[in-house]
């Protein structure tokens, strides 16, 4: 028997949220599911030219990475928070927008 039932017994995914993973494959696991839902429904939103759906998703990847980087901001405990949130902000920005440009190929 493990030492340790309740680690056994609790979900994956409650296992991510409370950071039994580290932080980085917390936070890319997370941002990683986020985009590629936004990818699946934003391709489905454009391909029907379902247009108020489409900024409503906008909307909610931002929400979403906002949300990301907070909890990055609590969770980080390095020298200068400041830094590494400019950075990993940056790249979800860029991440954000290619993702955006490939939904938009299927008009």
């Amino acid at each position: 028997m493990s030492s340790h039932p309740d680690l056994n017994t609790r979900s994956t995914l409650k296992r991510l949220i409370d950071g039994k993973y580290g932080l980085a494959l917390t936070y890319w696991t997370l941002y990683l599911t986020g985009a590629v839902a936004f990818f699946i429904v934003g391709s489905l939103a454009v391909a029907d030219e379902a247009w108020s759906l489409y900024v409503g998703l906008l909307g909610l990847t931002l929400a979403w990475t906002f949300l990301l980087l907070t909890g990055i901001k609590f969770a980080y405990q390095g020298e200068d928070p400041g830094k590494a949130l400019g950075r990993i902000a940056m790249l979800f920005l860029l991440l954000n927008l290619t993702n955006a440009l490939a939904t938009l190929s299927f008009i």
